[in-house]
């Protein structure tokens, strides 16, 4: 193990709204409408439904909600089982889709004549919301990152993390116990930054600026980090994001208030990653071999807007 750090804060401070990065539709932003919650009721505007959950005025208390729901032993065991919410099953396929996505990606021409790079010597991968490593172990170290680090909020998830990934990879690791708002990535550090399942339980304007730490933290062909990888094909290479969450299709949003996350439609989750000075590179909308009584997984990679 390279490192566990278990002493970071574990619940989450939330930036107020401020007038350079509202939710309104100034700069091309898209108009957002109404949604709901889990319960029932209605929300006639985003910016009720943050004002009413007290988001920015008691942050502590929004983030802990998710905090404790995630420490929940009863709730979430330190299995698969548990970090997919009883859907086990959906793994396999999961991360068969993910390879063929990123492979997909792989093949494009990305812009300046700079390719992604999917593994080899030197390389860095990112898993966010990591839980007990279940992409790293089925996606990302298959696929050759030399080194995979986890940022993970919950101490109880990522203490089982080395034994589940295995002897053979998890010194490959490290092991980082901390809040996705408190995560602070060094600059053109990684060659890809795993999003899954776990942005939602960002408000916005903290999902805005954790996507402008993780887009500065991308590697960048003009970077000196790009000069220290073995393999000196890695020198013209970029990092991307991926993100693969849950969206709704009906309304802007759902909010479910068990463990304090939001789902956001596909248009809102993009205008958020816009606002963070990104840009989509490749996009599949939905995964097809999923349930049809979930939420659509669309995944997208994004790279910096420059």
């Amino acid at each position: 193990i390279a490192y566990t750090s278990l002493d970071f804060p574990t619940t989450m401070e939330a930036s107020a709204p401020n007038e350079a990065e509202d939710s309104g539709n100034e700069g091309g932003s898209v108009v957002l409408g109404g949604g709901s919650d889990s319960y029932g009721r209605q929300y006639a505007s985003v910016e009720e439904m943050w004002e009413m959950e007290g988001a920015y005025s008691d942050p502590e208390s929004w983030y802990g909600r998710a905090a404790d729901y995630w420490e929940d032993e009863d709730i979430c065991p330190a299995t698969v089982n548990g970090v997919l919410g009883g859907f086990e099953s959906l793994s396999p396929g999961d991360l068969e889709a993910s390879r063929t996505f990123l492979q997909e990606l792989q093949r494009m021409t990305v812009p300046g004549d700079v390719r992604v790079n999917l593994g080899g010597a030197g390389t860095a991968a990112c898993e966010c919301g990591a839980g007990i490593g279940r992409v790293t172990k089925g996606l990302l170290l298959p696929l050759g990152y030399a080194r995979c680090d986890l940022i993970e909020l919950s101490p109880r998830l990522l203490s089982e993390a080395p034994a589940y990934i295995g002897d053979k990879d998890s010194h490959k690791c490290r092991y980082l116990c901390q809040s996705l708002q408190h995560f602070e990535p060094p600059p053109s550090s990684y060659d890809i930054i795993w999003i899954q399942w776990c942005i939602g339980y960002l408000t916005d304007q903290d999902c805005i600026q954790f996507l402008k730490r993780c887009g500065a933290a991308l590697r960048r062909p003009d970077h000196p980090n790009n000069n220290n990888n073995d393999d000196e094909n890695n020198n013209n290479t970029r990092g991307i994001i991926c993100i693969k969450d849950n969206t709704c299709t009906d309304e802007t949003f759902v909010l479910d208030r068990d463990d304090a996350s939001i789902t956001r439609s596909l248009p809102y989750l993009l205008d958020l990653a816009h606002k963070a000075g990104l840009k989509v590179l490749h996009q599949q909308t939905n995964q097809d071999d999923f349930p049809d009584d979930i939420f659509p997984v669309p995944m997208i990679a994004l790279i910096m807007d420059d």
